[in-house]
Formats: structure tokens, C-alpha cells, sequence
């Protein structure tokens, strides 16, 4: 039994917790927002996984290789350059995150 926000086309906009209107539960109206939300809210957070499985495909790609069961050479060339490009990303990133001068001069 949802309060319901309407925006300015009519349409359901938002749910809150009181106020606004009510639908009953079993509304076709309702149902199609709730329906919509849901699949709305599991398309966000399966994208909110993506860049972790990157990282995870990245890390196992390199596990494989230096294990030897996989050989860079043998992946495509775009996989390679796509592979490589990432791994140079990851260390410039690093090396902002974590700068030390090796400049002796200064100690």
C-alpha cells in the first residue's frame, strides 16, 4: 500500500513513506513502476560490478601468466594493447597516489 509522488506528466515519479497519494497494492499503475524500479535497480547494480570484474579479469589474466598457463603473446593483439594499456593506467595512477622522489640530492 505505497504512497505515491506523481510528476508533472501524472506519472509516478517516487514512493515515500507517508503523504502523497495512495495506491492499493494490487494497482496496475503500482505494479508497473514496481516493476520498472526493480529492473532499473538490478541493470544499476549489476553495471556497479562491471569495473570490479575488470579488475578481477585483470588480476587473473596476470595470475595465468605468470603461472604460465597462459601466453601473453598467444592472447589477440587488441586484447594485449587493451591489457597493456590498463596496467599502464593502474601504475600512473599509483605512481600519483604514491609519490617518493629517488632524487638523493635532497636528503
Amino acid at each position: 500500500m505505497p504512497f505515491v509522488r506523481r510528476g508533472a506528466d501524472g506519472t509516478i515519479s517516487g514512493v515515500s513513506a507517508g503523504g502523497g497519494e495512495w495506491l492499493a497494492a494490487d494497482d496496475p499503475e503500482w505494479l508497473a513502476y514496481a516493476k520498472l524500479r526493480s529492473e532499473q535497480d538490478a541493470r544499476q547494480a549489476l553495471s556497479d560490478t562491471d569495473s570490479e570484474m575488470v579488475r578481477v579479469i585483470d588480476d587473473l589474466v596476470d595470475l595465468l601468466v605468470a603461472k604460465q598457463v597462459l601466453i601473453f603473446t598467444e592472447l589477440p593483439e587488441r586484447v594485449q594493447s587493451k591489457l597493456l594499456a590498463r596496467k599502464q593506467l593502474r601504475n600512473d595512477m599509483n605512481a600519483l597516489q604514491n609519490p617518493v622522489v629517488d632524487d638523493e640530492a635532497l636528503f
